[in-house]
């Protein structure tokens, strides 16, 4: 029998041509695909027709795979077949990619890790606003703006955090947005920071809103204005942001 093989894949954030020619490659030499649902058809059809593809159960809400997602990855590993899980993004980076490779690790499979273009730094740059810039940040720190035990919950050290860093890039949603521009101002994070909400970044219907600190605050705090931004996105804070007016080029 064939020695199976597990490749944990990270396809980037949405632009089928931010694909690495690594995770193209691996995905042609697999005979089954486990695949987020969200990922598109463009970035499937790198795989060959033959290939089995099938979406992975969205009931973890993207941080954490099923007990009957991992039993069906192992199971078809060892019956000799190479198989690819494709997650968003870079897997590493606030997603399960890890978590599936330890997986992997506990039932004794070859494995492979394929890193991937995250959104954070993807999304950023499609919006025109480069996260470190000579004379405006040379610190950069990324964060998630939630726990999976609590959507409203992190265990961020905002006190350092808020202050400490030029660039701060926080992946959102519309639970957390409002706790996190709180924290950040409570902290002593200037209101007058300049930063953007970044949705669907890379995506065709991508949308950015960019303003300062506390004029997003203001956002979140009317309904109306809150329900216009798209979820889930990534909040950039920083004086990078600025840069965006020049540098804007593909919305």
């Amino acid at each position: 029998m064939a020695e199976g093989k597990l490749y944990i894949i990270g396809v980037g954030p949405g632009d089928p041509e931010l694909l690495t020619i690594k995770a193209s490659r691996c995905m042609e030499m697999c005979d089954v695909l486990y695949h987020d649902a969200s990922i598109s058809e463009e970035i499937l059809c790198f795989a060959p027709k033959t290939t089995e593809k099938i979406p992975l159960s969205d009931e973890g809400d993207g941080e954490t795979i099923s007990f009957e997602d991992v039993k069906a990855v192992i199971d078809s590993v060892k019956a000799g077949k190479k198989v690819g899980v494709l997650l968003e993004g870079d897997p590493f980076i606030f997603g399960i990619g890890a978590e599936v490779a330890r997986k992997a690790v506990s039932a004794g499979l070859k494995f492979e890790l394929v890193p991937g273009i995250t959104s954070a730094s993807a999304a950023a740059v499609y919006a025109g606003i480069p996260l470190t810039y000579r004379g405006y940040a040379s610190t950069l720190a990324f964060a998630i703006g939630h726990s999976s035990l609590n959507r409203r919950y992190t265990d961020v050290d905002w006190p350092r955090v808020a202050v400490g860093m030029q660039t701060l890039v926080f992946f959102i949603n519309e639970e957390s947005l409002p706790m996190v521009i709180e924290k950040l101002l409570a902290n002593g994070r200037d209101p007058r920071t300049p930063a953007a909400i970044v949705s669907s970044g890379t995506r065709k219907d991508q949308s950015t809103i960019a303003g300062t600190l506390g004029e997003l605050r203001a956002m979140t705090e009317d309904e109306r204005e809150s329900a216009k931004i798209p979820m889930p996105a990534v909040l950039i804070v920083g004086d990078v942001v600025g840069l965006r007016s020049e540098l804007k080029w593909f919305e």
